[in-house]
């Protein structure tokens, strides 16, 4: 099919040719001879425009191909040492039933009608080989990422026609503490296969602990979560105590069951920290009679108890548009540590982040926890007396005050109504919401320019985003200092007021709409929303306590290994204009006590999210079993900056190697998330892939070839030329 490429209108082509056409004719029978030669001429003059016409209207010959492109089936093979292991000398370990799934009719079946795709993974995913190459790989692997592994694949095939997947392996994830992820839903069905027969474990009496999951860090004061998870078998019906020592103190223990044939618990415990420090906690299970592998039956791990000065309580009615964004502020600020309550649909309080024994009732006691009180969209009914009352003292004793208010925070009935009234920067007369057809412009006031909320590159605060809505009506009280007002077809309104109330001080954002500061496009780079809300926290704390921002901050990928494995820790300064440390240390406390000192080299840091940094890095291998303990020091233009301690616990054995049955329950739950198949042996395997009904996609592809610029085209029209210049100068015709 002959299709055209031009531009140029086909009309104004046709007319300029034509035009050029009629005045070489009128030309031609006006001023030559009549003579062949000159007709000669005439002609080739025509041929030339045409051939010119031609090539304008860009001619192309395209033929359109459907082609049926095969669907893809993956394979992924386990190759960690637990496929290895097998109930009984008798039975078939597991790596030799994955090994004979490969070698069923199934296979061949399969990759007449898809592309076989064979991935091997242990630790980490393999690149994709030919399932020839299956028998000559080893089960050597040291630990299993099964759940990294799947996700892995799952990225690779994003967009691509996969009919499904076989998934070969014993379900056991040596990373993940827990086994919910199983049940995550995927791109293609996963059929998996029992890659042993089911109750054929000698039941040995073992108990062990597979994951301890709790804070590392945590406020004086609070309590924190010990979540265990325990397993075993061969108890014959005895309970299991799961035991926390701190520093060799017995502080709580929780019993538990677990059957005799074999399961796990998870078993939760609470500790309060009344001191500060780190301290060293030790979960034990004391071993059952006759068992012989006691190494995994505890787990050490530190705890660091601090006292975190900064902290602010952020109270929010039901949750809306301010308390997303303000909440992921919050919580990304390094200078506080926040704690949020949101009202729930029962009507109560429930907790936006980690509460620990916090409540959101603002006891004296409480609030002397406290340096910062943000209250959202709830009004006098629903903060209380008490509460307002308790806020006022707060207030007066130096704490700082923010009033994100909302429809029912200053409207009727609202907070100014309550208490809290005698110290706002407002006054209410007769409050209205306003909300217009266009958002309302905001800018600085002069005051603003030389507050702390505001300071730094003033260019910055050239272009803030509109909000939506506005709260009107108010008086200022004799003492407020209007921050942002907002343009109204009334007249500028105030958006921002402060004020100081005896010790302490006081903000009222009158919109509830400050979130489009996030959003809107005038933000740019500047970052109003987030900038803002670090300068206006860093003003309300005091000045004696704002964080130093020359801080180290060390942390690792994990924080539990196995003897044999490594670990990567990162450092990182942490302030916004990094600056170039003189050197970073990381001083290593081994388990027998020895100090050893390691250089980090300056790197990229790249974070799971994806997001990088400037900061420093040490890779760890571990050469002894037992609790790590490791401080971080740099050394910036003279000064000498320690992080916080971090610690990290080596297990004496690989799990790889424990014998274990396979965890046929998370190979079920991912084939029943995915909407893959579980086969119970191989007959029903090779029967069950056999018939898989797979479907091929057509794809079109189109094949283009120009038709203008060819060569005999090109060739023709300056032969054409030539031979017309030729005639010309023969004629000796100008």
């Amino acid at each position: 099919m002959i299709v055209y490429e031009h531009t140029f209108p086909i009309p104004a082509i046709v007319a300029t040719l034509s035009t050029a056409l009629v005045l070489g004719a009128f030309t031609a029978w006006k001023f030559l001879p009549r003579r062949w030669l000159n007709a000669i001429i005439f002609l080739l003059y025509a041929l030339v425009l045409s051939g010119m016409g031609w090539c304008l209207l860009m001619p192309g010959l395209k033929n359109s191909l459907t082609q049926l492109r095969k669907p893809r089936f993956i394979i992924a093979l386990d190759t960690s040492q637990s496929m290895t292991l097998t109930p009984s000398p008798d039975v078939p370990s597991r790596w030799t039933t994955a090994q004979e799934a490969l070698k069923r009719p199934w296979l061949a079946a399969l990759a007449s009608e898809c592309e076989i795709e064979f991935f091997p993974f242990a630790s980490e995913l393999g690149e994709n080989i030919p399932v020839a190459n299956a028998a000559s790989l080893k089960p050597d692997g040291a630990a299993t990422r099964l759940r990294d592994t799947l996700k892995k694949i799952s990225d690779r095939s994003a967009g691509l026609n996969v009919a499904g997947m076989l998934l070969l392996s014993d379900g056991a994830d040596t990373s993940e503490a827990l086994d919910d992820w199983a049940g995550t839903a995927r791109n293609f069905p996963i059929h998996t296969l029992r890659p042993e027969p089911p109750g054929g474990w000698k039941q040995d009496p073992d108990l062990r602990i597979d994951a301890v999951t709790t804070s590392r860090r945590v406020t004086v004061g609070w309590k924190s979560e010990f979540k265990v998870k325990v397993s075993g078998q061969g108890t014959r019906g005895a309970p299991v105590t799961v035991q926390v020592f701190e520093d060799g103190t017995l502080r709580t223990e929780v019993p538990t069951q677990i059957p005799d044939e074999g399961g796990e618990r998870e078993v939760v415990l609470e500790l309060d920290h009344a001191k500060m420090g780190v301290f060293s906690y030790r979960v034990f299970v004391p071993p059952l009679p006759g068992e012989k592998h006691t190494e995994d039956n505890e787990y050490v791990l530190n705890i660091e108890v601090v006292d975190a000065r900064n902290r602010l309580l952020y109270l929010e009615g039901i949750p809306r548009w301010e308390y997303k964004y303000l909440r992921r502020a919050l919580l990304s600020e390094r200078q506080i540590s926040p704690v949020i309550f949101f009202t729930g649909p029962d009507g109560a309080p429930h907790g936006g982040t980690p509460v620990g024994n916090v409540t959101a009732d603002m006891t004296p006691q409480q609030l002397a926890y406290f340096k910062i009180i943000m209250l959202g969209n709830i009004d006098a009914k629903e903060l209380g007396a008490a509460r307002a009352k308790n806020l006022v003292k707060f207030v007066e004793d130096g704490g700082s005050l923010i009033l994100l208010g909302g429809t029912k925070g200053w409207t009727a009935g609202g907070l100014v109504e309550t208490d809290l009234g005698k110290m706002l920067p407002v006054r209410s007369t007769d409050v209205k919401t306003i909300e217009g057809e266009k958002p309302y412009p905001v800018k600085l006031s002069d005051a603003a320019r030389g507050h702390p909320a505001f300071a730094g590159d003033a260019a910055l605060w050239q272009n803030i985003p509109p909000v939506l809505s506005l709260f009107t009506g108010f008086t200022l009280s004799p003492a407020a200092e209007t921050l942002v007002t907002a343009d109204t077809p009334g007249g500028p309104v105030p958006v921002v007021v402060t004020q100081r109330f005896g010790q302490g001080k006081v903000t009222a954002i009158l919109t509830d709409s400050l979130w489009r500061w996030q959003l809107g496009p005038e933000s740019g780079k500047a970052k109003p929303y987030d900038r803002f809300w670090t300068q206006m926290i860093s003003w309300l704390l005091p000045r004696e306590e704002a964080l130093d921002g020359l801080r180290l901050e060390l942390f690792a990928d994990r924080d539990q290994l196995f003897l044999g494995e490594s670990l990567d820790l990162h450092a990182r300064i942490g302030t916004e204009n990094v600056p170039k440390a003189d050197s970073v240390e990381a001083k290593i406390t081994l388990p027998d006590k020895r100090e050893v000192p390691y250089r980090m080299a300056p790197q990229l840091v790249t974070l799971p999210s994806g997001k990088s940094f400037p900061g420093y890095g040490l890779p760890f291998s571990a050469t002894q079993p037992g609790l790590y303990k490791v401080t971080g020091v740099a050394k910036v233009k003279g000064q000498t900056i320690t992080s916080e301690p971090f610690g990290f616990f080596v297990k004496p054995y690989s799990p790889e190697t424990v014998p274990r049955p396979a965890k046929v329950e998370v190979l079920q739950a991912i084939s029943a998330a995915s909407g893959g198949k579980f086969f119970e042996n191989l007959d029903a395997l090779n029967d069950g892939l056999s018939k898989l009904q797979l479907h091929a996609t057509e794809e079109k592809l189109a094949e283009y070839r120009t038709l203008w610029r060819e060569w005999p085209v090109v060739t023709g029209l300056m032969i054409l030329l030539a031979a017309s210049w030729m005639m010309r100068k023969f004629r000796n015709m100008p």
